[in-house]
């Protein structure tokens, strides 16, 4: 008897379960996704307007997505753009071999807490160093307390790991408890089997730092002065730079840089853009450091730098570091040691975009290859873009 009424129990769950599995798939909207030339893609993040979601799945707020196939959620975010006020739907997709990946769009009754993709902040245990990292790669750039002490840089700072947790707040805990205790081996200068930073910025551009070009000279900025947040995530991590006025040249320039880093990339989506009186256009340059024994290659007409460079440990292995032009621009390409600079004719107040990032012999980029593959395959997803169509 009482077997029976179990069995009765469990047909009763499965029943239920399998009506609400309808009930969802009855006002699910359905976003089916491929790619031009029916191939697998690198993980991206997929930006829909919100007008046009809202009109598809008829709400007016919350979705959840779905990958149909798989009924795994995607980690997703509303995201607003600071230029328009206009708000989007961001996911973080992966196209599989089959070049194609359907999404279940679904209303939910909030926005539920998700896994971050994406993690930044300031770091007052070092000044104000400014630090934010996704699964792949991590980042820094300097701010005016560092600059005060001497250490002054506009460049992008590297950090290597092969672990898909974030590192930024071991990193400084580590480095601060190893200064404290005179422990060397606590440095985050050291692989402590998670990664280290063994990357010199100095004065070079690091790994997308930018300055103007004139009289075949960089002039460069010094550390930034101001920050602004834009989206914390959980798929997009975004902010922007300020830098005071510089001389390039008998001119004075300011810069502002709008830094995006994606669930996914290894690489941050860059778009900086130069003020200035007195001059029609200049030479705006960003650029990757060449440190020695590094090999440089321009790729795919220089719209492609890419750079297998040394470390300052000579055990970290090689970093690899990498920048792409916005597929609209079509810069000149030129070595001025100690960096691969890719050169932008702009005015004052225009943006110019690009893409800049990183990977590291030791974690899943061993060649340099293999790093110029992934950056032949980035640029030809920026080229062919994802074609998107609703399905009920």
């Amino acid at each position: 008897m009482k077997r029976t009424a179990l069995r009765s129990a469990r047909t009763s769950f499965i029943l239920c379960a399998a009506i609400f599995v309808m009930l969802d798939a009855s006002i699910a909207q359905r976003l089916v996704l491929t790619d031009p030339q029916h191939h697998a893609r690198l993980p991206e993040v997929i930006q829909i307007p919100m007008s046009e979601a809202l009109r598809h799945t008829r709400r007016t707020e919350n979705f959840k997505a779905i990958n149909a196939a798989t009924h795994e959620p995607l980690i997703s975010q509303i995201y607003q753009d600071p230029d328009t006020a206009k708000s989007f739907l961001l996911i973080a997709i992966e196209i599989p071999e089959s070049g194609k990946l359907v999404v279940d769009l679904l209303p939910a009754d909030d926005m539920q807490m998700q896994a971050p993709l994406v993690f930044g902040r300031e770091a007052p245990e070092r000044k104000d160093d400014y630090a934010w990292e996704n699964k792949y790669v991590a980042y820094r750039v300097y701010g005016p307390a560092l600059e005060a002490t001497g250490e002054i840089t506009s460049g992008i700072d590297v950090w290597s790991k092969r672990v898909p947790n974030f590192v930024i707040d071991s990193f400084y805990k580590h480095d601060a408890e190893g200064q404290r205790t005179h422990n060397p081996k606590l440095s985050y200068h050291v692989d402590d089997g998670v990664g280290l930073d063994s990357y010199l910025v100095g004065p070079t551009r690091g790994c997308g730092g930018t300055g103007v070009l004139s009289n075949g000279k960089l002039w460069l900025s010094k550390n930034y002065t101001h920050l602004k947040q834009i989206s914390s995530g959980p798929v997009r991590f975004e902010f922007e730079l300020t830098y005071a006025p510089w001389d390039a040249n008998g001119l004075q320039v300011t810069e502002t840089k709008r830094i995006t880093l994606d669930a996914g990339s290894r690489l941050n989506k860059i778009q900086s853009t130069f003020t200035f009186t007195g001059a029609g256009a200049i030479e705006a340059a960003a650029g990757l450091a060449i440190h020695d024994g590094a090999e440089f290659e321009p790729l795919a007409n220089g719209q492609i730098l890419s750079v297998w460079d040394t470390p300052q440990n000579p055990t970290a292995g090689r970093i690899a570091t990498g920048m792409i032009a916005a597929p609209s621009l079509h810069p000149a390409v030129q070595q001025l040691s100690p960096n691969a600079l890719q050169i932008f004719r702009v005015h004052s107040g225009e943006t110019f975009t690009y893409y800049a990032g990183s990977g590291w012999s030791k974690a899943d980029m061993p060649t340099q290859q293999a790093w110029n593959n992934y950056l032949t395959s980035t640029l030809q997803q920026l080229q062919q873009p994802l074609k998107m169509r609703w399905q009920k």
